[in-house]
Parts: C-alpha cells; structure tokens; sequence
C-alpha cells in the first residue's frame, strides 16, 4: 500500500540509529545487546546534552519507542526478529502496553500513529486478533475521513483476518458485512451478518445489525431480483422486484429493471412508463434513454425514438450500441442513407459486436451494397 507506506516512513524520520560500542556490555532483563546491531532510539526522548554513543544513559523510553516505529513502519526489516526479542526482554507486559497506547493514538483519530503501533504488536504476535481488529478499524477510519477505497479494501483485510485466525469473533462478521454492505453486495452482507448474530455480542452491536439486516432485506431481494431478470428468469425477477416496489419507489435502479423485466416480455407500453420514470430519478442515465428509445421503436413512434437517441448521443457522442440503434430507427424511417452512415460509424467503433455486425452487413446488403 503506497499511501500508507509514505505515511509510515515519515515516522522513521524521528529515529537515530545508535551502533554500540565492541567493549561495550549493556544487557537488558536478560539479553546482552549485540553490538553488530544498531539500536533505534526515538530523537525526542534524547536529552541534549548525552552523546549519540552513550546508550548506558539513553532513556529506556527513548530505545522502547525507537523499537516500536522501526518495528511498525517497516515490519520487515532486517534486524525485527531481534527487536521483537528485546521489546519483551525489556518488560514482559510491553506487547500489552504498545497495544493500548495503539488504541489511545486511535481514540484521539492519530489514525497513521496508531497504525504504526499496531503494525508494531502484530510483529509481536502476527495472530493477534485485538492488533487485526484494530487496524481494520483504523483503515476503515481512514477511508470514512479521505474516501481512498484502498484503505477501505485494507480494512477488509485485516477483518478477514480476524475470522480467519477467531472463526467465533463476531465483530469481524459484523464489520465485514458493512463493507460489503457499502459495495452493494447486499446478499453477502446479509450473510455476514447473519453470521454475526450467532456469535457474543455487545447489545449495541446486535442492535446495529438488526437495523442493517431490515435495510439489507429488501436491497437484498432487489440484487436476486435483476440477477435473475438478466439471467433470463424474466417472471421470477420481476416478481421480486415488485415486491418492493412500493417501499422503494424512489430507487431508479429498482424502476429500470423493473421496466427491463416489461421491455424483455415486450409490453413495451408499461416498460416506457417505468424508463421515463428513471429518468426523473436519475436525469442524463444514458442506458435509460437507450432502452426508452428501443420501446419507442417497438411501439413504432420512430421520430420520438430519434429524439431521445440524439439526446444520448449528445452525451456519449462514441456510444456504439446507441449510434447503432440510430440507424435502426432511421432504417425504419425509410432514411436509408443516413442509418448507412450511422451503420457504418458504429462498425468503427466496435467492430467485434455480434449485432452491429449483423445491421452493418443488412444495410450493405440492400439495393446491392
């Protein structure tokens, strides 16, 4: 993760590296500093007036800190296992105190500190289900305050995580649902969800998901809908769409495949009323006017079919599938010429599409063309 990584680095900004001397001696609780390897201190914690190799004096605090951003903002660092021995030699309960200060940086929204620590404590201990949950908590932050989708995708990660390592830890349930939630992958929020519920749980939590799950229902009952609508099960679709129809009257998604559904049984007179209804709903949805101008032609009202293709072309002028349908409608016109022209355009476009294909070698074809 690029963005994250510029952010991390910049920690590493606040660390001197010390390099013990060989006559030196200095252990910890137990282990004796190696002085082939250099000791991150953390610059801050430095009193002024101490040389840069007295490291018999450097405050403990400077050296815990110095270890945990290395550790954090480069968890493959080359001298990490070494490190990770030295932060628990130090004090047995140190991966403990990283952690909470981890989730006092993250309290406060010093969300990339926060992260750094965590990092820190997931080098500890990779399996570490409170530093997984926590970071996906902290991505999904992130993205809450910068929109980037890839710390919404990292968040997704580490919630995965979670579950992966704790199949029974319901807040990675929870919180992957509404990340699916959010892609519109409602079917699989509401699984997740579900899936949640089983597990020990916060009243709160529960309550939350309850909530979710009557919001994720009918959009639920929506995506099965148009899947079965495009997968040809035109009656089973439309009736699930219908179902919810007049909760949800105001979804121009709802509306268009709903008049999809009419368009594909070809009652063409109801599907044109629930097309032009998308349109007040979502003004310039170039596939609506498309569809509105094949019921049109079907209807055999060629010259407001013409209209409302111009209009879509006026918008996406490069549209093959539009600049295609065009000429249908001009070659039902009688306007030979012209749909040649709109054939022809279409042909250069997308060459590879089986339909223009199909009209571009009909047009050439009449009067020994």
């Amino acid at each position: 993760m690029h963005i994250i990584e510029t952010h991390l680095k910049r920690f590493l900004e606040e660390v001197v590296f010390i390099e013990i001397k060989q006559d030196k001696k200095i252990a910890l609780r137990t282990i004796e500093l190696d002085p082939s390897i250099p000791i991150p201190v953390y610059i801050e914690n430095l009193v002024e007036t101490i040389k840069a190799n007295d490291i018999e004096v450097i405050p403990p605090l400077a050296i815990i800190k110095g270890l945990v951003y290395v550790l954090g903002a480069e968890p493959d660092f080359e001298h990490g296992s070494y490190y990770v021995e030295l932060i628990s030699d130090i004090d047995i309960e140190l991966p403990l105190k990283i952690l909470n200060d981890a989730l006092n940086f993250a309290s406060i929204k010093d969300y990339y500190r926060a992260i750094l620590y965590l990092n820190a404590c997931l080098k500890m201990d990779p399996n570490s289900i409170d530093a997984l949950y926590n970071l996906g908590r902290c991505y999904h932050d992130l993205h809450q305050e910068t929109s980037e989708t890839a710390y919404d995708e990292q968040s997704a990660v580490y919630f995965k995580k979670t579950i992966e390592v704790e199949p029974a830890f319901g807040l990675g349930y929870y919180q992957l649902g509404i990340f699916f939630y959010n892609r519109e992958n409602f079917k699989q929020a509401e699984k997740l969800w579900i899936k949640a519920l089983s597990f020990e749980l916060d009243y709160d939590v529960k309550e939350e998901i309850v909530t979710f799950l009557g919001k994720c229902r009918d959009r639920s009952i929506y995506e099965e809908g148009y899947e079965l609508v495009l997968n040809g099960r035109i009656d089973e679709g439309l009736e699930l769409l219908k179902s919810i129809e007049e909760d949800h009257s105001e979804w121009w998604n709802l509306n268009f495949f709903i008049g999809l559904a009419y368009r594909f049984k070809e009652e063409h007179e109801t599907a044109l009323q629930y097309f032009l209804k998308v349109l007040t709903l979502n003004t310039g949805h170039i596939q609506t006017m498309n569809e509105i101008g094949i019921c049109l032609l079907s209807l055999g009202d060629y010259n407001e079919a013409l209209k409302y293709y111009k209009e879509a072309l006026r918008l996406d002028p490069l549209n093959a599938e539009i600049i295609c349908n065009k000429g249908i409608v001009l070659l039902n016109k009688g306007d030979l010429t012209e749909a040649r022209v709109q054939f022809e355009k279409a042909f250069e476009q997308n060459p590879e599409d089986e339909v223009i294909q199909m009209w571009h070698a009909h047009i050439n074809s009449i009067n020994g063309f």
